[in-house]
């Protein structure tokens, strides 16, 4: 591989997080990629999109292979990028790239910026921050504005993988909230891993900030619908659906963190430490709400996520 190229590592660069970020690393050309992939993964289409971006596989699997295995993999790697289920133990492979000398590693976060004690999903990605620093690992942490699809009502004729999300509207739809695009993640990552700025911080990588009201009323605009008849959530319903299950946990705590408490703005991002990513790149080119809009709509998406 060219010395002059840093290698980066990625492990949960099959979800389709991680297949945006591979794609913006490779396309950088500023990176040698590879990626973890469990055995059971090495046959299926996303780890056969990695190999086609020219992607360097290794097969392993941070759940169940040792420190040291782990450590053998990340001989020579200069970044290292989580983008598991951040309810996996992250602390093997953290304690892997301390003992192989990794530049930096990027721990699973990749969400908006919520206050402790808020949500138990946003408290397991601080302990792993925590972890992090007790062990003196070079490090970025990643927050993200939030996920803009979840800002936009499904079409009346497409399902969720959930029933009624993406057919809900949370809150007064006053609230500000920072966001980004999918198409745009990856972008801000590869800027993001490459800048020394960035080593020991927090960085709160966005598009732009808008309120809930602001997205469904450009949705309707621009889908030609009326989501008027989708049912508004109040923070009390959201609180009650947090007990029905994990998946319910992590993603009604978020909600009434981000659009009833609004918890992720760049303010409050900035007032506890992060670093502004328009700020640190003025180049960068961030979507438009609009342009958000009209992307989605022209073909819309329901992630769906494995527990």
């Amino acid at each position: 591989m060219s010395s002059t190229l840093q290698n980066v590592f990625l492990v949960g660069g099959t979800g389709y997080t991680g297949q945006q970020v591979a794609k913006a690393l490779v396309e950088t050309k500023l990176f040698n990629v590879s990626a973890l992939v469990r055995p059971a993964s090495l046959s299926k289409a996303a780890t056969e999109e990695l190999r086609a971006l020219g992607v360097t596989i290794h097969s392993g699997d941070i759940t169940t292979d040792s420190t040291e295995t782990l450590e053998k993999l990340l001989h020579g790697v200069d970044i290292l990028i989580s983008m598991v289920l951040v309810l996996l133990d992250q602390r093997p492979l953290l304690l892997a790239a301390k003992g192989a000398n990794v530049g930096r590693v990027v721990p699973s976060d990749f969400s908006p910026h919520i206050e402790p004690g808020v949500t138990n999903m946003q408290d397991m990605k601080l302990a792993v921050r925590a972890f992090i620093k007790e062990h003196a690992i070079p490090h970025t942490f990643i927050e993200v504005g939030g996920w803009v699809n979840s800002m936009y009502p499904y079409p009346h004729g497409m399902d969720t993988f959930l029933a009624g999300i993406g057919k809900e509207f949370y809150g007064s739809g006053k609230v500000p909230v920072s966001w980004i695009d999918y198409a745009n993640l990856g972008k801000l990552i590869a800027l993001i891993v490459a800048d020394p700025r960035t080593l020991n911080q927090v960085v709160h990588a966005y598009d732009g900030e808008s309120t809930l009201e602001e997205a469904w009323a450009l949705a309707a605009k621009v889908s030609g619908e009326n989501f008027s008849d989708y049912p508004r959530i109040t923070a009390e319903e959201m609180e009650e659906r947090r007990q029905i299950s994990v998946l319910h946990d992590a993603i009604f705590g978020l909600f009434k963190a981000v659009f009833v408490r609004g918890d992720n703005t760049l303010a409050k991002a900035v007032a506890d430490g992060a670093l502004d990513s328009h700020q640190l790149y003025p180049d960068y080119e961030p979507m438009t709400l609009e342009e958000s809009v009209r992307r989605f709509y022209k073909a819309p998406y329901v992630f769906t996520y494995e527990f």
